[in-house]
């Protein structure tokens, strides 16, 4: 099965991540995220060799022109850390920096800053 990853603009991030949001604050779900820094002109060849260590569940979407944010519904803080290993392992030809961040009830900007990788 094909992984999802959508690279059209941050705009379609956001609006995913707002989802997320929306359905943990009136549903009480569980998400996490992961922001992944890679250098400028590569995120499109990254993308589908990141998705593929992704579950079918999990979402790949441009957040800025030199990143990438993996949303990843009904996962706990210790789910995220272990993707973002995957994540760190899958790219062996680019360098990158990624960062998780588990939902605890903030707004979708702290999640994102919570999420900022340490380079």
């Amino acid at each position: 099965m094909q992984r999802r990853f959508v690279l059209p603009g941050p705009d379609v991030g956001r609006l995913l991540l707002d989802r997320l949001v929306a359905e943990g604050v009136r549903y009480g779900r569980d998400f996490a995220v992961v922001r992944i820094m890679a250098p400028l002109g590569t995120v499109e060849t990254l993308a589908p060799q990141l998705s593929a260590v992704l579950r079918d569940a999990d979402v790949l979407v441009r957040w800025e022109a030199d990143e990438l944010l993996a949303l990843l519904p009904a996962t706990d803080r210790a789910g995220a850390e272990r993707a973002a290993e995957r994540l760190r392992e899958a790219s062996t030809e680019v360098p990158i920096s990624v960062g998780a961040a588990h939902w605890v009830g903030d707004t979708a900007h702290d999640l994102i800053g919570r999420a900022l990788p340490r380079r």
